[in-house]
């Protein structure tokens, strides 16, 4: 019996579509071949935050199909392995890539420890609805500021990364994604089907660390043909 939330395979789906668009535009512009601002345009921040609002909520979401009505402590710690691997495999690859901006808490980062504090509350939608709107007010005022940490963990934690994302305020996402994963008015909502975005959405972890170093490459080689 097929059990998914399509759905939420389409949430995922359209977000890795839209993560797709948004790094193809940033790797023509590192090549030159556009100048779109993705950074301080009010118009391609807010784009920014509706694919993280995406991803994160699905997480929450997942978690409460997954643990809402029995915890497997074994199925649980597989998922956290294969998600640390991820984000260790990101970390290396832009490391080697990016010295000066490696990826040292990125989004899989953020997962990874966000799933780790929301499964305590995975059973309790109206005190995650709660948590959730709290630290996001608190971001509003820009509290907690957590940018010190940087600079006691480690000197060499750049100061700079390709894809940063501290777990406040984004965790406050995952947690609006528990309260929705008990009360799933986005069903109502998102009504289409897409086989082909519902497959993406079934695969978004392998998608996402591919996808970069794939678009990267086909633009340097452009870059490259063009220059010869």
């Amino acid at each position: 019996m097929n059990n998914r939330d399509h759905s939420l395979d389409l949430m995922r789906g359209v977000a890795i579509l839209m993560m797709i668009a948004f790094h193809l535009i940033y790797d023509l512009n590192e090549f030159g071949f556009t100048d779109i601002p993705l950074s301080g345009y009010w118009l391609t921040t807010y784009w920014r935050y509706l694919i993280v609002f995406l991803f994160l909520s699905s997480v929450g979401i997942s978690l409460v199909m997954a643990y809402g009505k029995q915890f497997n402590i074994a199925k649980f710690s597989k998922r956290m392995v294969i998600l640390g691997l991820a984000a260790l495999a990101v970390s290396l690859g832009t490391y080697f890539m990016f010295a000066n901006a490696w990826v040292y808490f990125g989004i899989l980062h953020l997962i990874w420890a966000s799933c780790f504090i929301a499964i305590f509350f995975v059973r309790l939608p109206n005190l995650s609805l709660l948590i959730g709107l709290s630290i996001l007010a608190l971001a509003y005022f820009n509290l907690p500021d957590l940018s010190f940490l940087r600079v006691i963990l480690s000197d060499n934690i750049p100061r700079a990364s390709i894809d940063f994302y501290p777990l406040f305020p984004w965790i406050s996402l995952v947690f609006l994604g528990i309260y929705m994963g008990h009360n799933p008015w986005y069903k109502k909502i998102i009504t289409l089907r897409s086989t082909f975005i519902q497959y993406l959405g079934q695969h978004s972890l392998l998608i996402y660390l591919v996808h970069q170093v794939l678009l990267f490459g086909l633009v340097a080689t452009i870059y490259n043909v063009i220059n010869l």
